[in-house]
């Protein structure tokens, strides 16, 4: 040994013990190793078999939780629907919500009649969600029984301002993706606005300035935007006859753009805009009689466009100059900014006002769940103006978009690879102490 260097008390001596199995001894380490084919399919057949274990193990999880929607605690009931929209944005769960799909509308309409604030938003948020699972057999009948209550809950006084928001906006992307009957369409259109006609002006022309019309904005707003998104599912020749004769018309959306409160003024100009292009769709000229409007209102855009009042927020008056820039630019140049969004593989892209509320309702209500959605409903791919079907590839490649299922195939391919090594490790102490 070196002069110096001592032997350390923990060096590791490397030995080679000899394999104890005399059946394998001989064996030729050179067809040990597996196809790289045999290979893949084992690691396919290991990742298959995680798959459908975690499927299960989910399954039971949303059994549970629907269980927990007929507890007798309001909290443990609005924990349940919290948990249950939590779940239906990780994964899909058509099969199992088919063959539940009328205790579940009995449950969200029980809990929108008869239940606290909390339950009530829960069951709201929930909603679409449920809808785009249950499969396109039982929708009519869910829509039908949930849609009245919503309805009704987004107009009760008696329901906390948040509860009755979430039920404006599930409510307008239920109507807007499963609602097939005008009649019902502009029904739901005019609980809207006798919603929003809180924040119309004074009959002598003032602004209201009351602290309920500045508290309720964010409710009044909800369903402004609501209501715009249902229009524009009418034909243009209907919705020019609906702005002439059926309030609110543009005469009063123009009130909305002096609300005190900002939500309903951000909204209002959007709204606006959107009325004007569903009215136009056909032809440009197809709807003179709302051209002295529009003339008229022009100033006022142009000054919410530039607002620079000292006693708004800077964020406020920031998001408000955005908002009004793009609208005055359509009214006086016919331009609409042109958007695109990943969803997934492929890409939603637009260039309407109808597009842009379409995606901001879709997004805000699905919120994760809209991109795995997107590839199995074909009401949300027209909603979104995709393509009829995604393509096969993408379809092929669902499992890897999934981060709980990439983590399983990450599991399964080491645990393969680790068996494998430790059985050529034996292999190969048996060879070399022959």
């Amino acid at each position: 040994m070196p002069k110096g260097k001592k032997k350390g008390k923990y060096e590791h001596r490397r030995t080679e013990l000899p394999y104890s199995s005399d059946e394998d001894a001989g064996i030729d380490m050179t067809i040990d190793n597996c196809s790289e084919t045999s290979g893949q399919s084992d690691l396919k057949s290991n990742h298959d078999d995680a798959e459908n274990e975690a499927q299960e193990k989910q399954e039971e999880k949303v059994l549970e939780i629907m269980e927990a929607l007929s507890a007798r605690s309001n909290a443990a009931r609005a924990g349940a629907f919290v948990a249950l929209r939590a779940a239906l944005q990780r994964r899909a769960f058509d099969t199992l919500l088919c063959s539940h799909r009328a205790t579940l509308a009995d449950h969200i309409s029980r809990a929108l009649r008869r239940g606290k604030d909390g339950e009530r938003k829960a069951a709201a948020a929930v909603a679409p969600l449920v809808a785009l699972q249950i499969g396109e057999e039982g929708t009519e009948e869910f829509v039908a029984e949930v849609r009245p209550a919503l309805t009704a809950t987004a107009a009760d006084k008696t329901a906390s301002l948040e509860t009755r928001t979430e039920c404006c906006s599930s409510l307008a992307v239920l109507c807007y993706l499963m609602e097939d009957d005008v009649t019902e369409i502009l029904e739901v259109m005019r609980v809207y606005e006798t919603i929003f006609s809180g924040s119309y002006l004074k009959g002598d022309g003032s602004v209201k300035t009351s602290g309920s019309a500045v508290e309720e904005g964010a409710w009044h707003a909800a369903a402004l935007e609501a209501w715009a998104l249902l229009l524009s599912l009418l034909a243009p020749e209907h919705a020019r006859q609906l702005l002439r004769s059926t309030p609110p018309g543009v005469a009063r959306l123009a009130h909305l753009l002096e609300a005190p409160a900002l939500d309903v003024r951000v909204a209002a100009g959007p709204a606006l805009a959107l009325a004007h292009e569903c009215a136009t769709a056909d032809d440009a000229d197809a709807a003179p009689d709302l051209a002295p409007h529009i003339d008229a209102l022009l100033p006022l855009l142009a000054e919410l466009a530039r607002d620079s009042h000292k006693y708004r927020a800077k964020r406020d008056r920031k998001l408000q100059r955005a908002t009004f820039r793009d609208v005055l630019k359509y009214f006086e140049e016919g331009t609409v900014p042109a958007a695109s969004v990943r969803v997934g593989s492929e890409t939603a892209a637009w260039e309407s006002w109808c597009g842009a509320a379409a995606y901001g309702a879709l997004a805000a209500a699905l919120g994760g769940a809209l991109q795995p959605l997107a590839l199995r409903s074909a009401r949300l791919r027209a909603a979104l103006a995709l393509a009829d079907a995604p393509p096969a590839d993408l379809l092929q490649r669902t499992h890897k978009l999934n981060k709980l299922q990439r983590h399983l195939q990450n599991n399964a391919a080491c645990k393969a690879r680790t068996l494998a090594r430790n059985k050529n490790r034996d292999k190969r102490s048996a060879a070399l102490a022959m």
